[in-house]
């Protein structure tokens, strides 16, 4: 049955020349004529409908296919308990776990939020743990997968009006003469900002430290010192802060440790991590 090529054109939401196209580069394709024009439109040759009929076969299974991917979903149920660092819900947990329940429903899922040596050493209460790895977090046993989600760096944070945030780079030797505000004991950032500052000699004394970003951030609005954060922090997010480099580079890896031998539940968070942060390893 010949039908217009604008009908066509208008049920598959395409333009007519784009159509038109696509049917010319199928037909190239083929090397046999699919389809002829008539008076009323076009219709298919012989070899067209035997073309379209494993089309409409194709269709179908994959119709079938969303069907079963909806079907395995729903199926999918349990609870999650996540230990998180700081920096990790802040910048990575927020992304991924909406993308969990859009995809799974019905698991429910319960994130704490602690700093890296606390999630590590209570990591028997949870299914996943994100860290920042430093010297101070231990390989993980056998039963427990480590996978690196994001390889970046520290940097310094300070208010505009300070004398470093005039430089795009600050070498971690002048810091000796600086007030730094840190993040309490057991915060990855902490110890990986202290690790490079003792490998060049410095011992700073630890006046200020506080627990969690938000604290250490208004402390240097109110200019008590100067701090570090994680370089995935940019200055539009720091609002008023200025965002600093430091030399030589603090590296800082943000992970995800699972168990090996999770629920159905963790291994489709682990899948959706993958997909969403180890593949771009930028998080959104």
């Amino acid at each position: 049955m010949s039908r217009p090529l604008k009908a066509v054109s208008q049920q598959l939401f395409i333009s007519q020349p784009a159509l038109s196209h696509q049917m010319r580069k199928l037909q190239d394709w083929f090397e046999e004529p699919l389809y002829q024009r008539t008076t009323h439109g076009i219709e298919p040759t012989v070899i067209g409908r035997r073309l379209q009929r494993i089309g409409e076969q194709i269709e179908a299974l994959i119709q079938e296919a969303r069907l079963l991917r909806q079907h395995t979903q729903d199926l999918v149920l349990g609870n999650l308990k996540i230990l998180a660092s700081q920096t990790n819900a802040e910048f990575i947990l927020p992304r991924l776990i909406s993308a969990f329940h859009e995809a799974y429903p019905a698991v429910n899922v319960e994130l704490t939020t602690v700093n890296s040596r606390e999630a590590w050493a209570n990591r028997a209460e949870a299914d996943l743990v994100f860290i920042e790895n430093s010297q101070n977090v231990l390989k993980p046993p056998a039963e427990w997968q480590q996978d690196h989600l994001i390889e970046t760096e520290i940097v310094l944070i300070a208010r505009p009006d300070h004398p470093r945030a005039q430089q795009d780079v600050v070498a971690l030797d002048v810091l000796r003469e600086e007030t730094i505000v840190w993040r309490e004991e057991g915060s990855g950032i902490r110890e990986h900002a202290l690790n490079a500052l003792h490998q060049q000699g410095i011992f700073p004394e630890v006046r200020y430290a506080l627990s969690g970003l938000s604290a250490v951030r208004d402390a240097v609005r109110y200019g008590l010192g100067v701090a570090f954060a994680s370089a995935l922090v940019s200055p539009h997010q720091q609002h008023d802060l200025a965002v600093i480099r430091l030399c030589p580079a603090i590296p800082h890896t943000l992970s995800m440790v699972y168990r090996v031998q999770g629920s159905v539940a963790l291994q489709a968070f682990v899948r959706i991590a993958h997909a969403l942060l180890i593949s771009d390893n930028i998080p959104e």
